[in-house]
């Protein structure tokens, strides 16, 4: 291993040191993560305009700067370097596409952090989309406002259950059908009767 190891050129040695402790330090995170250790310690404590504290963010929002990212572009720089120094490229011309590797590296990383956090976002619902629906009474609502019961109904291909009222004269029981005709300021639904659905 001594002996492979000073039979490299320097450069080459450099883009090892590079590589070898990026990769290691990278594996080391991704199980650790699997494993649900380390979640929330991705991101250095800085900010950059006005960015959300522990990221610099470029374009509306892409976290350009975090330890993975970091990682992932010292990773690939370095094994790209190593890879490409034992070619017939000029020192130069490896060097310089080792370094535009990892900067690719760093903002690919950045845009996928982008979608992934889109995609935990987007499973949040709007309880406006509700308005209009039909839903089922689960437990029975009190008429004229004087309490709360619950309905389920499907919104944004989910199926939940939420609070409402309703301004109906009577009772509104177990199984009735019901349609959403507004949400109240304290996000509890305003339901009215409706004939049961034909099946």
């Amino acid at each position: 291993m001594i002996e492979w190891w000073n039979s490299l050129e320097f450069s080459r040695q450099i883009f090892a040191i590079i590589a070898l402790p990026s990769t290691i330090i990278l594996l080391l995170q991704t199980l650790l993560t699997l494993f649900g250790v380390g979640e929330n310690v991705d991101d250095p404590d800085f900010d950059l305009e006005g960015g959300t504290e522990g990221d610099v963010e470029i374009d509306a929002g892409i976290a350009l700067f975090s330890v993975r990212g970091i990682l992932s572009m010292l990773t690939i720089m370095g094994w790209v370097g190593f890879a490409l120094l034992a070619t017939d490229l000029p020192d130069w011309a490896a060097v310089l596409i080792a370094v535009v590797s990892g900067v690719l590296t760093l903002v690919g990383m950045a845009y996928l952090m982008r979608a992934v956090m889109r995609l935990q976002s987007s499973g949040n619902i709007n309880i406006e989309n509700c308005i209009g629906k039909v839903a089922q009474v689960y437990i029975p609502i009190p008429p004229l406002s004087t309490g709360s019961g619950k309905v389920n109904l499907t919104v944004q291909e989910s199926y939940r259950e939420f609070n409402a009222i309703t301004t109906a004269a009577d009772t509104l029981k177990t199984g009735a059908f019901v349609r959403v005709v507004a949400v109240s300021e304290g996000g509890v639904l305003v339901v009215e009767p409706v004939a049961a659905p034909k099946k």
